[in-house]
């Protein structure tokens, strides 16, 4: 998963070396449907996310996050993750919007154990900051990139606290 984390990183980065002229947008009354990448602890889980801008500062997002695994062997088994953030856009400069905000998420998913794989249920509560930015010709279409710091918590694996590797999230909504 630390390397999809690295590969998402270097997209974002490279769309922005590549693409010399971006517009921020003012999204306020606005719907934005898409996908993030970032529920879970000790993998990601790929979320369908929904976010509502109330006025040019304030946005809420949902995300909702489901994952079938079918091992070869049989015993399938689903991951699964719910929750949301609150945003607050911080600066909206020519080139992005910067926010910050938190968030809080439950989800379930596999962990191996000394007996096998088990399903286990977590938690994350965390502020974030965060730029979401237009490339000219897209105006609806918006790329954001985030980074959080905060407690995860997953039942027989452990608390972890701090930025890392699962902190770095990135994510596409299309604006209605």
């Amino acid at each position: 998963m630390k390397q999809k984390t690295v590969y998402l990183i270097l997209i974002m980065i490279l769309w922005l070396a590549v693409t010399p002229r971006v517009m921020a947008m003012n999204l306020a009354q606005r719907v934005g449907a898409g996908f993030n990448s970032q529920i879970g602890l000790t993998q990601h889980l790929d979320a369908a996310s929904v976010r509502y801008w109330m006025d040019r500062d304030m946005g809420i997002q949902g995300d909702f996050a489901f994952l079938s695994l079918s091992p070869n062997n049989g015993g399938g088994q689903t991951a699964f993750g719910i929750g949301g953030k609150f945003l607050y856009n911080v600066i909206e400069e020519k080139n992005m919007n910067l926010y910050a905000g938190g968030g809080i998420y439950v989800f379930n998913q596999p962990v191996d154990t000394s007996t096998g794989t088990k399903m286990k249920t977590g938690f994350s509560l965390g502020a974030l900051s965060g730029i979401e930015f237009f490339f000219q010709g897209l105006p609806n279409l918006g790329f954001n990139l985030e980074l959080d710091l905060g407690v995860k918590h997953l039942d027989g694996y452990g608390t972890t606290f701090g930025i890392s590797a699962d902190s770095i999230n990135a994510g596409v909504h299309y604006y209605f």
